[in-house]
């Protein structure tokens, strides 16, 4: 069995916090590959896994010994933050879609870095987010030129720095190797596309000040995206696995599988997908939301938590009577 969803429930007594968690279990698809050819499993593995396809056929090529089939992983990154910054963020606080953005997603190049142009505002000719400094970006925000840049400033100042602070290890090739082997991850570990831009120096300066807080996280999201429409490549693991196990970086963290073939046949196959670490017990998320206030605000920042992970499979929050799906 596979994790399939997860319910989340909030219940605060007084100065109390208590959260909930309910797994619910789904089949694992990827035993399925068991008795097949490489190729086979190679081509009906992406279909399975579709909501990061393109990772899945690259992860599972290199399991299997095959070569990389031609994709456009950076199209994939694109299009899962897109959705989220321009359509699931604005719902947080009851806004309506940015349909110009959504619109001009589809288009070609010169759109996209049109698209860049609306997102950080006609008065940002020049401005690079990623290698700005906190000053650059408080600037970005104050002056609030664009839909985009007026959302961030609301999840800033709904989001204090210490609430959601977490910051856990990434995952090294040894506690991949054992969670594969093991079936789920033994020790508490994140990936998420933050991994991919804590180098970035906007990103290190503000998690030297804050920490990994939700509004980093955050907008580490949005660098992501805005580096998907400036059509830079996509980023590649920073590990070298052994033979037999394939890694990819997706748009919710570093994917892994692990093949087993004998005679031309498959005998054992495996997939660890980023919210095996980040919705484990006591792992990522678990962990962002032990540290939210109790007060009327706590649904709106465990939705906002929950945007920040990005997982894998439906997160559905209940508070009291009220049941939301958290993410879809």
């Amino acid at each position: 069995m596979s994790l399939a969803a997860l319910d989340i429930a909030f219940d605060a007594n007084g100065r109390d916090t208590c959260w909930h968690f309910a797994r619910v279990s789904g089949p694992d698809v990827a035993r399925g590959m068991v008795g097949r050819t490489p190729q086979e499993a190679a081509d009906l593995l992406p279909r399975i896994y579709n909501l990061c396809g393109g990772a899945h056929a690259v992860a599972a090529a290199d399991a299997l010994g095959l070569p990389r089939p031609a994709r456009d992983g950076r199209n994939e990154r694109l299009r899962d933050h897109a959705v989220a910054v321009f359509a699931d963020w604005p719902a947080l606080f009851g806004g309506a879609p940015d349909r110009t953005a959504l619109r001009q997603l589809a288009g070609d190049a010169q759109d996209r870095l049109a698209l860049c142009r609306h997102v950080l505002g006609d008065d940002s000719t020049g401005l690079d987010l990623a290698q700005g400094t906190p000053a650059e970006l408080a600037n970005w925000l104050a002056r609030a030129a664009s839909p985009t840049a007026r959302l961030m400033r609301r999840l800033r100042e709904t989001a204090r720095p210490g609430w959601g602070q977490v910051d856990l290890d990434r995952p090294n090739m040894a506690d991949i190797t054992a969670a594969l082997a093991e079936g789920a991850p033994r020790v508490a570990r994140e990936t998420t596309v933050a991994d991919d831009w804590r180098a970035a120096p906007l990103i290190r300066a503000l998690a030297a000040r804050e920490g990994m807080s939700l509004f980093v996280r955050l907008l580490a999201r949005l660098l992501d995206l805005l580096a998907g429409l400036a059509g830079q490549r996509e980023p590649a693991p920073h590990l070298n696995p052994p033979p037999g196990i394939g890694l990819a970086c997706a748009a919710r963290g570093l994917l892994a599988h692990r093949a087993r073939v004998a005679g031309g046949i498959i005998t054992d196959y495996r997939v660890l997908a980023p919210s095996a670490w980040n919705l484990a017990p006591d792992g990522l998320l678990a962990r962002m939301l032990a540290t939210l206030p109790a007060n009327d605000a706590t649904p709106l920042l465990a939705r906002i938590a929950i945007a920040a992970v990005n997982p894998c499979v439906p997160v559905r929050l209940h508070v009291g009577r009220l049941e939301e799906r958290a993410h879809a």
